[in-house]
Formats: structure tokens, sequence, C-alpha cells
């Protein structure tokens, strides 16, 4: 056997491919052994540059999982980091208290005019003195503000013709007439829709579903739609004394406020005011827009509603 024979033999032992030799082959072309080597070498450079890539890719996957798990990593870590709040230091609390009587007795052993606690208040970031506003402000104060803000949205508020020129003439605490707007359907009809585009009117108080109290029902029995449409009208006429019932079920309902943009507002800023009638009844008032959203009337009752000259 030649030296050529065995170097074909061993390729084809490495590669695994079955080469036929001269020797073995009679019916060969003559040419065929000196071109069979030159076929294995070049499919053996051709599996080892295909096991390369493989390797190369695989690295890669490996390389670009590792980097995208580091910036999630990362990214998380900074959200921790900027979503975390430092506790404020109350005014009123015993570390507070302890340096305020530090330097107080500081002031005094050097004979000058210890700082009062009032001092120390007004140095609280805004967000304590407001805490502290909403603490000590009373029902006056708070309708002066909502006065002051609906004065603001009126502004440029168009009247209508032949009827109120003026934002006192529409507020039922100057004795004005409010603009009333009374939505009466079912469910599934885009009344809830209907009723936030009326919200969204300058001035507006938006009385959402005040018949939430009495289930998810029309109201047909006759002893329940004369308290029904009482209600509508005590609501209308910014009377809360008797709507003991409606206020009660929305302690515990407030999305029955949460509708009335306006009064929710005051009412997360408020909340010790929120449920009173005597707050509600004069804020009520001094809106010059009324507006009201309801599917448990039926409406052959809704025109009592009419017949009320108030």
């Amino acid at each position: 056997m030649s030296t050529s024979d065995l170097d074909l033999e061993s390729c084809a032992l490495l590669t695994g491919i079955t080469v036929e030799t001269a020797a073995n082959d009679s019916n060969a072309n003559a040419n065929a052994p000196a071109l069979a080597p030159p076929t294995v070498r070049t499919r053996t450079k051709q599996r080892i540059s295909l096991n390369s890539k493989r390797r190369r890719s695989r690295m890669s996957r490996r390389a670009n999982l590792i980097g995208i798990c580091g910036i999630s990593s990362l990214c998380i870590l900074l959200l921790i980091a900027t979503t975390q709040r430092r506790p404020s230091m109350s005014p009123f609390s015993s570390s507070s208290a302890g340096s305020v009587g530090g330097s107080n007795s500081a002031a005094l052993a050097s004979n000058q005019l210890p700082r009062s606690s009032y001092y120390e208040r007004q140095q609280q970031p805004s967000q304590t003195a407001a805490t502290i506003y909403n603490m000590t402000a009373t029902i006056v104060d708070v309708l002066a503000g909502q006065r002051a803000r609906i004065l603001q949205e009126m502004e440029n508020f168009e009247y209508p013709r032949g009827g109120a020129e003026k934002l006192n003439d529409m507020t039922p605490e100057t004795g004005g007439t409010p603009v009333r707007s009374i939505v009466v359907t079912t469910w599934r009809s885009g009344s809830t829709f209907l009723g936030d585009i009326l919200n969204a009117m300058p001035g507006n108080y938006y009385h959402y579903e005040p018949l939430l109290d009495f289930g998810i029902k029309q109201v047909r029995e006759p002893e329940e739609q004369q308290f029904a449409v009482q209600n509508l009208k005590n609501l209308l006429n910014c009377d809360y004394a008797d709507m003991s019932d409606y206020l009660e079920y929305g302690k515990t309902h407030t999305y029955l406020f949460e509708h009335n943009q306006r009064l929710w507002e005051v009412c997360r800023e408020y909340p010790r005011f929120c449920w009173r009638p005597a707050f509600l009844t004069p804020f009520c008032r001094l809106f010059p827009i009324q507006s009201m959203k309801t599917v448990r009337l039926r409406l052959a009752q809704a025109e009592e509603l009419l017949k009320d000259e108030r």
C-alpha cells in the first residue's frame, strides 16, 4: 500500500467519510486518486469552520443574555432608588420638640430671644403647611376658596340671551336661578359619557346617579317613586338636610361623589366636611350650573320635576 493510500485512509477515519482509493477501485478514473485528498481536506475545513461559527454564535447569545440581565438589574435598582421617599419630620414630633427645646435653651444662655413654635412651623416644607391649613380650615374658608375658583372658571362664559347677565343671576347662593340639566335614561345607553361631557362645562355641579341607594333597579313602587322624586328635587335645590340615606350610602360607595369632579377634589382635601349636610348645602349653592344623570327613574315620574317652579 502506497503512502497516498495511507493518507487517504487516515483522513477517512478522522472525518468519517469513506474514501475509495485507486488501488481498491479498479474501474475508477485514473485521476481520482489525485483529486480525492483535496476534496476531503475541503470538507474537513468546512466542518471546522461550521463548528467555529456555532461556538461563536453560542458565545454571542450568552453575552447578549448577560448584558440584558445586567441592564435590567440596573434599571430595577435605579427605579427602587428613585421611588423611595424619606419620611418627613413632623413639627409636632418628639425629636423636633427636643431640637426646639435645645435651641431655646441655647438662646437663653446667650441672652437672645428664643424662637417661638410658630417660627419653627414656618420653617417646615410647604406640604406640612398645607396639611396644617387643611386641619384648621373652616367651612367658610373652603367655600371662599371654591367661590374664587368658580369666578375664575366663569370669567369668559357666554351667558344665554334673554336670561342671566352675570354670575350672581345664576347662583342659588345669591338668589339666582341655575341652569339645570337632567338626563333620564336606562343602562348601557352612553349616559355616563354624556354626563361627563356636561360636567366639563365651567361652573357645573354634577349629581351622578342620585338614586344609587335604591339598588340596581328602576324604581316602580308608588312609595319608592315618591321618595325618589323628592330626593331628586332636594338635590336639584341643593338641600341635603333630609338626605341621610343618600349620604350614608355614599360613605361606603365613594363613586357617588367621585364623578362630581369639583366636589371630590374638595372631599379629598377636606375629608371631614365631605358627607356633612352643613357643608354640602352651601357648597352646592355656589354653582351656576347643575346637571344630573339617572337610570333608575321612569320617565313618567320625571315629569314631576318639570312642574317644580323652583
